[in-house]
């Protein structure tokens, strides 16, 4: 019988056991905790004892060796420490980012999300001191200060989120050297100069949002060209010109396309609009001018489509009433002429749709007078 204590011994050899926390890295931990104030949750509450791998929130451990490879703190969040009474909560934390974080050299995620108040730069040293990154996400604080420069040496890194900060100063040339990025969210800062014009260079990325910042110049003709961009925001900026040809033409995945508060000149793109992918689209409020292209089919499924506040003339597209599916339409303050077409999707549309352009008549906006019929019967023999 004595074989069997033998053959337990044996096995629980072959069964890997986790390290205990690195000391160094339990060391960074602390001094971060000691750069942040956070009162009425207690996050840090459960940050005691010797081995910062058993039990400290937020803190996740490579079990092989005991360093830290994740620290994930959300101001928003729905586990028992956030929400103890089973409702989310939103907690509230201030202080800083300490430097100490970039001792954390073996992170693969860091998140600090969400807490509105934690104020500060972005650590220089986490674009050259972390080089297992793959997570990135520090939104909705008050940090300041530029997007470090050296962020492109972040070979690894998929997931890049600075939202819903008081950022400023450019985007990094170097960041379209991340060849892993696949989500980009720099939303609601207060980023000045272009957009890198070799975006385009990001084959990976998916989601690219850079609305409600302070960016001007074109939208790079790059983005045109992008395999995998399903999401782009470029929305409440001032960017100028050209909507680029091709920019969500054949072969392309773009499903939301957010280019309204600009200042956008030039025609609108016939592949926008040919394209039965994309099922959101607001150019609004800029200086686009010309038709709106008549390219509409029965595959055409547009939950929002804005094209108010521009310079548009001609008429409404009649192909309109072959597409799919139109749930919210605005083709208001413009210049268009001539009678709304009959049927769905415009007769469940309200007049607000169609408000404040030069002569447009039909379905909400009442009967058409003589004189835009005569204008419409022009425009057809012009066009034959």
């Amino acid at each position: 019988m004595a074989i069997f204590p033998a053959l337990i011994a044996a096995l629980a050899m072959l069964v890997p056991v986790a390290s205990a926390c690195s000391a160094a890295d339990r060391d960074a931990l602390l001094s971060i905790r000691a750069a942040l104030l956070e009162e009425h949750l207690g996050v840090f509450s459960s940050w005691t004892g010797a081995d910062c791998c058993a039990g400290w929130y937020g803190v996740a451990c490579d079990p092989t060796d005991g360093r830290v490879a994740d620290l994930t703190l959300r101001g928003e969040a729905e586990d028992a420490v956030m929400a103890p009474a089973g409702r989310p909560a939103s907690g509230v934390m201030s202080g800083y980012i300490s430097d100490a974080v970039c001792r954390l050299d073996r992170l693969s995620s860091l998140v600090l999300a969400d807490w509105k108040q934690i104020s500060g730069p972005v650590p220089a040293c986490v674009a050259t001191s972390l080089p297992y990154l793959r997570i990135l996400e520090l939104p909705g604080n008050r940090l300041s200060g530029g997007i470090p420069p050296a962020v492109g040496s972040l070979s690894g890194l998929a997931v890049l989120n600075l939202a819903d900060n008081l950022l400023s100063g450019a985007i990094p040339g170097t960041l379209t050297s991340l060849a892993a990025l696949k989500h980009l969210d720099l939303a609601n800062n207060r980023l000045t100069g272009r957009v890198p014009p070799d975006m385009g260079k990001l084959s990976m990325l998916s989601r690219a949002l850079l609305g409600r910042n302070r960016l001007s110049g074109p939208v790079p003709a790059s983005v045109a060209s992008m395999p995998r961009l399903a999401d782009l925001d470029l929305s409440e900026n001032q960017l100028t010109g050209l909507i680029p040809e091709g920019l969500g033409g054949s072969g392309r995945v773009l499903t939301s396309l957010y280019l309204g508060a600009n200042r956008l000149s030039g025609r609108i793109p016939a592949s926008l609009l040919r394209n039965t992918g994309l099922g959101m689209l607001n150019l609004s409020r800029n200086a686009l001018d010309g038709a709106v292209p008549d390219v509409f089919t029965p595959q055409s499924y547009f939950m929002l489509l804005d094209l108010s506040r521009n310079r548009l003339t001609g008429g409404v597209p009649r192909s309109l009433a072959s597409a799919a599916y139109v749930g919210h339409l605005d083709l208001s303050h413009n210049r268009l002429c001539g009678t709304i077409p009959a049927g769905p999707p415009f007769d469940h549309l309200d007049a607000e749709s169609f408000a404040s352009n030069a002569c447009l008549c039909g379905g909400p906006l009442g009967k058409c007078t003589a004189c835009v019929q005569v204008s419409e019967a022009k425009d057809d023999l012009s066009r034959e």
